[in-house]
């Protein structure tokens, strides 16, 4: 009778994390079908500019612009590893918490269809519009708001 019960047991565990790991292979399989890595990729190759459009304090000439280069490239490169690495590995058990298998399932299906594979084109143009929109429209708005507030905790201070 031991024996049973420890085989049960046993078995239930291979089946439990049997299908744990299928799932996170599906998990993986949707962050390919979503083309996440190129997303990620198109999207920093997109906003470097939106970035290097509000640092108009840099000097313009060829040493300094090539510094700017070489400083953007490289904390681009550490954004993107990051990115990376988390995509294979948090991201991964973030969906496997909030998801089930038949989503996960679903968003495969979506992401093979036509409609899917648009939107997954179509996201890192989306995002860099957003972006501009954002560095233009609202970042400035935001610098002054939080120089008005600095100049009143100033102003306050010195009284």
């Amino acid at each position: 009778m031991k024996k049973v019960i420890l085989a049960s047991i046993f078995c239930l565990f291979i089946h439990v994390n049997s299908h744990a790991q299928t799932k996170q292979a599906s998990i993986k399989e949707l962050f390919h079908v979503m083309q996440t890595d190129s997303i990620i990729e198109k999207t920093f190759s997109s906003i470097v500019p939106s970035i290097l459009a509000q640092m108009p304090n840099i000097p313009k000439d060829s040493a300094s612009v090539a510094t700017r280069d070489k400083m953007m490239a490289g904390v681009m490169k550490i954004a993107k590893d990051i990115c990376t690495k988390m995509i294979n590995e948090d991201m991964v058990v973030i969906y496997d918490k909030y998801f089930s298998q038949a989503e996960i399932d679903d968003y495969i299906r979506f992401y093979k269809s036509g409609s899917g594979q648009k939107f997954t084109k179509m996201t890192p143009a989306i995002q860099a519009d957003l972006m501009n929109i954002m560095m233009q429209k609202y970042i400035p708005e935001m610098s002054k708001s939080i120089a008005a507030s600095v100049e009143v905790i100033k102003n306050k201070e010195s009284k």
